[in-house]
């Protein structure tokens, strides 16, 4: 496709299909999302519809039926064909019920043909499908195959890995049948977007997907919401009645690759020294409960306050409030592919950071410029970083101007926007040539 002929699709607006994992997230995404997750994809639907493309949300609801929500509109259920016939019904009741007596999980293999059947009738029409990964779905990938509508993956993490790390991998059947529905959708997206390099990496050497199919693009920040904002800071400051304290900011939902643990051994250590520090710890998750305790029992939750649950819209003024933001990962044995969002918003609040020198990170942060890196789970070093920025007020001054920069320059929403846009023409210029370049796993 010629020069002249992309521009003049970009000045047609697109209609795309926004495919999310169940109708839970449609419901998220309409309010103040609570996780980065889905906030993510609430600002890329946004961003879209405020660049005049018409977005659908499409869901799954329940076991056998596919929602449609066009542009805010009201939810509809979409029209299917012969899945909704009788005899469909009782061959998927007889097949679940043998499964049950052989003690064979629920595969999803009926629902992804409901759903399959459910985007045969609504998607026609549309120019793109783009798919956040989930687990146990393929029903879209089989209704754009059929169809022959692009289809693009936004890849931001391998769930089977990450339940892996989190010591409750999947089973025997259910991670065979995961892993061959995952290889189905990566095989049938025309472009797939991966959060960081190390996603792509990922990608190429366990899934065995072509680079040339792989776009990288790292969480944006909104540089409006997350600003430079003193007055935010000293008004939130002087609500929590630390006016005078040196203040350390975490955000973040708990999860083990948040590395709280190190966090609060290395505050111990600048509590040693700056016995008028306090750390917050913004958010709520699985593990806060026992970071809580665990606070508790080494004597130092009097300098350390956890929030709870605060919406995305009410973390600015927490982070205009720090005068360092932490940004921890453990030691893994590989490299994690998150694009952690946090570190973008500290960055653009014109934050001093101290972060650990891994994955997305170390490519983003520059040890000394626009930040601190640290050794990954060293508790000591992060201490020392902490206390370098407590005690250093220019350094910790010219580190969050320059993040400011970088986060305006290289991380804003807008720049990102017109990077998914490019992606999404480049992938309507692709029919045909989906299948080409294939390894013989990949295949």
């Amino acid at each position: 496709m010629s020069g002249p002929e992309i521009e003049a699709m970009f000045s047609h607006p697109l209609k795309i299909a926004h495919c999310l994992p169940d109708q839970g997230w449609v419901e998220e995404m309409r309010d103040d999302p609570k996780d980065a997750a889905h906030i993510q994809q609430k600002y890329i639907a946004e961003g879209l519809r405020e660049r005049r493309h018409s977005i659908a949300y499409v869901a799954p609801l329940g076991l056998d039926q596919m929602a449609l929500t066009v542009d805010g509109a009201e939810t509809v259920l979409a029209p299917q064909t012969w899945t909704m016939s009788w005899w469909f019904s009782l061959l998927s009741k007889i097949i679940w019920k043998i499964q049950q007596v052989l003690h064979i999980p629920y595969l999803n293999y009926f629902s992804n043909i409901h759903y399959s059947n459910a985007c045969l009738q609504i998607l026609a029409g549309y120019d793109i499908a783009f798919e956040r990964n989930s687990l146990y779905n393929n029903g879209v990938a089989m209704a754009c195959k059929k169809l022959g509508l692009p289809y693009v993956m936004f890849f931001d993490a391998d769930q089977l890995a990450e339940l892996e790390f989190m010591g409750v991998p999947l089973p025997g059947l259910l991670r065979w049948r995961a892993r061959n529905l995952l290889r189905y959708n990566l095989k049938a997206a025309r472009r797939i977007i991966c959060v960081s390099e190390i996603a792509k990496k990922h990608l190429m050497m366990n899934w065995n997907v072509p680079p040339d199919k792989l776009v990288i693009l790292s969480n944006a920040v909104n540089v409006q919401r997350f600003s430079p904002n003193p007055d935010l800071g000293a008004q939130t400051r002087a609500s929590l009645q630390l006016e005078e304290n040196p203040l350390v900011v975490f955000v973040g939902s708990f999860y083990k690759w948040h590395d709280v643990v190190t966090l609060l051994n290395a505050f111990a250590v600048v509590l040693k020294t700056h016995a008028n520090a306090r750390l917050m710890l913004v958010g709520d998750g699985t593990e806060r409960k026992k970071m809580i305790d665990l606070s508790m029992e080494m004597g130092i939750d009097h300098a350390v306050q956890f929030t709870g649950f605060v919406t995305h819209k009410g973390i600015s003024r927490y982070v205009n409030a720090a005068d360092i933001a932490v940004v921890p990962v453990p030691k893994m044995k590989k490299e994690m592919w998150h694009s952690p969002m946090k570190l973008f918003e500290y960055m653009a609040s014109g934050k001093a950071i101290a972060a650990t020198a891994m994955g997305q990170i170390k490519d983003v942060i520059r040890d000394g410029d626009n930040g601190l890196l640290v050794p990954a789970g060293d508790d000591e070093a992060l201490a020392d970083a902490i206390i370098s920025l407590i005690e250093d007020v220019p350094l910790r001054t010219r580190l969050g101007e320059q993040a400011r920069i970088d986060a305006v320059k290289n991380h804003s929403w807008e720049q990102y926007l017109h990077s998914i846009e490019n992606v999404f023409i480049d992938a309507t210029t692709l029919v045909g040539e989906i299948n080409l370049n294939m390894s013989p796993e990949y295949e």
